[in-house]
């Protein structure tokens, strides 16, 4: 494999997995949207990263897929 197929290769998996993640989240939802079952996602993004590892993604990458796909808590002060 040359650096362009292996680039290539490796931009095909972070698509896949960020789809991967994103349907995870979307699973786990509940309450119409507004809340997320945590365990259930957690379960999920365990298998998720193992599956990732095994594929070639390194840790740091997979964790920031997911830090992206979370949704951020915006909290006001009272």
């Amino acid at each position: 494999m040359n650096v362009r197929s292996i680039e290539t290769f490796q931009e095909a998996l972070v698509c896949q997995y960020r789809d991967l993640i994103h349907e995870a989240i979307l699973e786990s939802e509940m309450d119409h949207k507004t809340r997320l079952n945590i365990g259930k996602l957690n379960s999920k993004l365990q298998v998720i990263c193992k599956a990732a590892q095994y594929d070639g993604l390194d840790e740091m990458t997979i964790n920031r897929l997911i830090d992206e796909a979370i949704p951020q808590t915006v909290t006001k002060a009272a």
